[in-house]
């Protein structure tokens, strides 16, 4: 398997069928190759987030055909979520919580999580 992405005629609406509602991406068709580093760009509203929640299987293509790791990613997506990464545009750690409860915060969004490690007290 030479590309680890396949995408060919995405298209992704929202809203009423037949016609109505927003075509957020129309279609998109790239690969992506085993070691490549590749960047989806556009302008806001260009269909950016509509495309990589496809391929992280969030949503359905409205239509077109979408592999990743040679499986459908919302159909197949226990086959492909242990496998892939995503990394949030923007982040941060919610200020109120402290370092033990943000560990433990990560360890309950992914299955299998390791131990957060030692607990350490800084306040003396």
């Amino acid at each position: 398997m030479d590309d680890v992405i396949e995408v060919s005629g995405l298209r992704r609406r929202y809203g009423a069928g037949g016609g109505g509602g927003h075509e957020a991406v129309r279609g998109v068709s790239f690969g992506v190759r085993r070691g490549e580093v590749f960047a989806l760009l556009g302008t806001n509203g260009a269909g950016k987030t509509s495309t990589a929640e496809v391929l992280e299987g969030l949503a359905p293509p409205t239509a077109g055909r979408v592999r990743v790791l040679g499986h459908d990613p919302y159909r197949e997506r226990a086959a492909v979520r242990p496998r892939i990464g995503v990394m949030l545009q923007e982040g941060g750690f919610p200020a109120e919580l402290t370092v033990a409860e943000t560990a433990a915060m990560w360890a309950g969004c992914v299955s299998r999580a390791r131990p957060s490690g030692r607990h350490w007290n800084c306040s003396g």
